[in-house]
């Protein structure tokens, strides 16, 4: 299982490498990528909200009734193992946000949460997997490019929070990619402050 989802990643890295090699990077289009790292992700995905888009990929009637009695009702504890005490169980709780880590339908309906967001992200090409996001965003022209930045930032911003979805700042980073013949002309990119969740990225 975790093999598979690792080929899959990589694949997907790989996807996003060849987008700024074939366009951006040989047309000199100052190619920038954003890295966004989700914090608990499959933890914290609303119920009624992913009901809504299941419903509006098709999943209706039964299917989606069969789903809202699904998600609600999973329980969590937690158990220490000391070998001075034995097994000490914590109080069991109703988990009201989340879908199952470990099932082969946590990551489907998680997939299917975060589907739309291309299409609320203008000006940039995006490759998603899972709880990464990674956003490229190119432009030949310096200033333009960073208009563009700061454009997808907030319309990264408005779609986590209107999909009640935290990003983990501390994972989340901007990155300017050029060939070694440029390297001094791109070097200050690197530095370009893009405002995302009230933190600065570098």
């Amino acid at each position: 299982m975790v093999l598979g989802q690792n080929k899959n990643q990589l694949k997907q890295h790989y996807r996003f490498l060849l987008e700024i090699h074939r366009r951006p990077l040989k047309k000199k289009m100052n190619p920038t990528g954003i890295f966004i790292d989700l914090t608990k992700a499959y933890d914290i995905l609303n119920h009624k909200v992913l009901l809504f888009k299941l419903n509006s990929y098709g999943i209706k009637g039964v299917a989606n009734l069969w789903y809202e009695s699904y998600l609600p009702h999973w329980k969590q504890c937690t158990e220490i193992n000391s070998v001075k005490q034995g097994i000490d169980v914590s109080t069991t709780r109703e988990l009201k946000y989340g879908v199952p880590q470990g099932s082969i339908r946590g990551p489907l309906l998680f997939s299917l949460y975060i589907n739309d967001l291309p299409l609320n992200i203008m000006g940039s090409k995006i490759v998603l997997f899972t709880d990464d996001t990674n956003i490229l965003v190119s432009e030949a022209n310096m200033d333009n490019l960073q208009y563009k930045l700061n454009k997808v930032m907030n319309e990264l911003q408005t779609w986590f929070a209107l999909n009640s979805l935290v990003v983990n700042v501390d994972k989340t980073l901007a990155m300017s990619f050029h060939t070694a013949q440029n390297k001094n002309h791109y070097y200050h990119m690197l530095y370009l402050k893009v405002e995302i969740f009230h933190t600065t990225l570098k």
